[in-house]
């Protein structure tokens, strides 16, 4: 029996056709599969029981749902994807043909199946079971990937309980060193959903560019590099469509040259590039600003960015004259008082708030212990994971080794990543020896880790599918192509259940070799 299934061979546009031919090799009509990684799924499944029996898909399916329950919205998308597969279903309103096979969705109350829970059921017909829209929604992913070998492909009767290790599992692509078509977006909410990666966090301004539309600062938009309030429309409505939240960042007070172009007198009088975080007219400029993006882009997180910037002895008027105000005797308990009032502001507008790295998890003012923090160069002493996690803060793991693609070669390799869990955060940056990379307990941080984030950096357009999915040749200027995204969305969503050599195999290995 064939097991080594090269799931990521596709391109984005014919993903569930173009790796037809491997999933055919693995589902044999009579087969009855015993060990972990015989099912091509990506991520695995938390329990899997397969049963004596075969499931033929037929060319006609008939996806039925209750009417209440916001199912059909779901049920909309199953049936697209079903179509691209091959599949003939039933138009809505139409009798079913008689001979077609049912897939049932179903929304019930179940304390196992926790917020993104699920259980589905492949005998006769096919039944998905989840107590949210969100579990019923990944139900369908896990079908898909099972019928995406097309009709007439056999596959074995199971019945699979499957829920998330960790609530947050994320991919960023940074937008504003190297702007990214609409379409591009539009494709990747798709691919993420088809991995149940739910958050996308998109880097909308640096030095570089800011990258949104703005009514309010009409000077703000980079020319040539911004899109439109459609485009946005657009990206919003998709990534609901396909339960993938979109977590804006504006890069705030540092990596800011862009909006202090576009917004006037937002920055400190000495010319250092970065946010005057003293004058009360930046953080009113701020506040309109964030009020408009929020109202284009909904949702419930937001990241503020807040890092690699230093106010250490600043001359800015505007800085002094509120350390003074506050009675703040150095420049980081400003930084801080900024990080607070801003996570407050957008805490009133209930978005939780993500920052990065950076602001010492002592010093007084105290940054509010609810903002969660993205540790990401670890490397650091006094602001290492351990001394925020000791802080009482709660991460979300971004460390560079090995989560970041950035800097062109500098990457982990996909069998050191197979090797990695969300409680593992790589001393330094990547490439680093797995052998120093720090491992914490989950006994010892309950909850204290929510999960975890690929994040792409200035890399271009043309080069993300090879460096996050391992398809198509790679671009030897930024390293080789390898699975990275669908690594992290195993070990997110399993933890560390399957082995690297298993995982390796799905994802296919070959890509490194």
């Amino acid at each position: 029996m064939l097991r080594k299934i090269d799931l990521m061979k596709s391109t984005s546009t014919a993903y569930w056709h173009q790796i037809q031919s491997a999933i055919i090799a693995t589902f044999i009509a009579s087969a009855i599969f015993v060990e972990a990684g015989d099912l091509p799924l990506v991520p695995y499944p938390q329990k899997v029981e397969l049963k004596e029996g075969t499931f033929t898909p037929s060319i006609a399916l008939n996806v039925v749902y209750a009417p209440e329950g916001g199912i059909k919205e779901i049920a909309d998308v199953l049936l697209s994807d079903l179509n691209e597969s091959g599949f003939k279903t039933t138009p809505e309103g139409a009798q079913p043909d008689p001979s077609s096979q049912k897939i049932e969705l179903i929304l019930r109350k179940e304390p196992n199946f926790g917020e993104e829970g699920y259980e589905l059921r492949i005998d006769k017909n096919v039944s998905i079971t989840a107590s949210s829209p969100d579990g019923l929604f990944w139900g369908t992913r896990t079908l898909l990937q099972l019928l995406h070998a097309g009709p007439g492909k056999s596959i074995s009767h199971c019945k699979i309980s499957d829920r998330p290790e960790f609530a947050y599992r994320g991919l960023l692509i940074d937008n504003a060193r190297n702007f990214h078509s609409i379409d591009f977006h539009l494709q990747m909410v798709k691919r993420l959903a088809s991995f149940k990666i739910n958050r996308y966090q998109i880097h909308f301004s640096d030095h570089e560019s800011y990258t949104l539309p703005s009514e309010l600062f009409p000077k703000l938009p980079t020319e040539g590099r911004h899109y439109t309030k459609a485009d946005i429309a657009r990206l919003v409505e998709v990534a609901k469509r396909y339960h993938v939240a979109i977590v804006p960042e504006i890069d705030v007070p540092g990596h800011a040259v862009a909006l202090l172009k576009g917004i006037e007198g937002l920055g400190c009088d000495v010319g250092t590039g970065k946010i005057c975080i003293g004058q009360e007219s930046s953080y009113q400029s701020l506040e309109k600003l964030f009020s408009e993006v929020m109202e284009m882009i909904p949702g419930d997180y937001w990241h503020l960015g807040a890092d690699e910037v230093s106010y250490s002895g600043t001359r800015c008027k505007g800085c002094l004259a509120r350390m003074e105000s506050e009675h703040f005797k150095d420049e980081d308990q400003l930084f801080h008082y900024f990080i607070n009032r801003m996570s407050r502001f957008l805490k009133s507008r209930d978005r939780q708030v993500l920052v990065w790295e950076g602001f010492s998890p002592t010093a007084e003012p105290l940054v509010d212990r609810d903002i969660l923090v993205c540790p990401f160069d670890v490397k650091k002493v006094g602001k290492m994971p351990v001394d925020y996690l000791k802080a009482g803060y709660t991460l979300l793991n971004t460390s560079w080794s090995p989560l970041y693609v950035a800097d062109k070669t500098s990457m982990t390799t996909p069998e050191d990543l197979a090797r990695w869990s969300p409680y593992m955060f790589g001393a330094g940056r990547s490439p680093h020896p797995f052998q120093y990379w720090k491992k914490f307990n989950p006994i010892d941080y309950p909850q204290k880790i929510i999960g975890a984030q690929v994040c792409s950096w200035d890399i271009e357009e043309k080069a993300q599918e090879g460096l996050l999915f391992g398809t198509g040749s790679g671009f030897p200027d930024y390293g080789r192509p390898a699975p990275r995204v669908p690594i992290v969305a195993e070990r997110t969503w399993t933890g560390s259940a399957t082995s690297a050599q298993d995982l390796m195999e799905r994802v296919g290995s070959s890509y490194w070799e």
